[in-house]
């Protein structure tokens, strides 16, 4: 694998197990319903999900993450094939499972879409949806979605990626038009960007990819 995984610390294959954090091995269970769930709470509509959660922080200089690499990274092409105990992430409208990934783009390590039956994973970036050919997908771990919004998240969020300008970046997901589609969740802009139709779509609740 070419590029700047090296550059940015992320290495395929690479397996990092901070203090505490527990691995399964099997995949986890798909989600019974499309709508995950608050911290501090059971499954719910997203319609009646406050703005304000607890168990969620505002990043403040982007140093709010501990966790910043966990479970085990390996790299992928759109060709597959594609390995087991991959981390589930939504589903498409047609029901197709999607699962966690990230990959380069223009100089930032993105936060991924992978549908394995379709042979594609996509990136959002500069109000575009972008097909990558090469990327990495999450395999095992003990993860959880919290809800957040407005470009906070948990205190145990994931660092998916970064920008080329150092800003973590993580993995949210939400409803959008019939799916349930992860994207990229970008502070400083306030919102989570969902890779959808060809277009970055911008949403203000969302959930977020944590670290049980």
């Amino acid at each position: 694998m070419s590029g700047g995984y090296s550059h940015y610390g992320f290495h395929p294959d690479y397996l990092s197990n901070p203090s505490g954090l527990s691995y399964d091995t099997t995949e986890p269970s798909a989600p019974s319903a499309l709508v995950g769930r608050r911290k501090s709470s059971s499954s719910t509509d997203s319609s009646s999900r406050s703005p304000s959660m607890s168990g969620t922080v505002k990043l403040q200089g982007y140093g709010a993450v501990s966790n910043e690499i966990a479970g085990c990274w390996q790299h992928c092409n759109v060709s597959g094939p594609f390995p087991p105990n991959m981390v589930r992430a939504g589903i498409d409208c047609d029901g197709e499972v999607i699962y966690v990934g990230r990959a380069f783009h223009e100089g930032d390590m993105v936060p991924a879409k992978v549908i394995p039956t379709k042979n594609v994973a996509f990136v959002c970036h500069g109000g575009e949806e972008v097909l990558k050919e090469d990327f990495e997908v999450l395999r095992y771990g003990a993860f959880v979605w919290e809800y957040a919004s407005n470009g906070s998240v948990p205190e145990t969020a994931m660092k998916i990626g970064q920008t080329t300008d150092g800003e973590p970046l993580y993995m949210g997901r939400a409803i959008y038009s019939g799916s349930q589609t992860p994207g990229k969740v970008h502070p400083s802009h306030g919102c989570c960007y969902l890779p959808f139709d060809g277009a970055e779509v911008s949403v203000t609740d969302y959930e977020v990819l944590c670290v049980r």
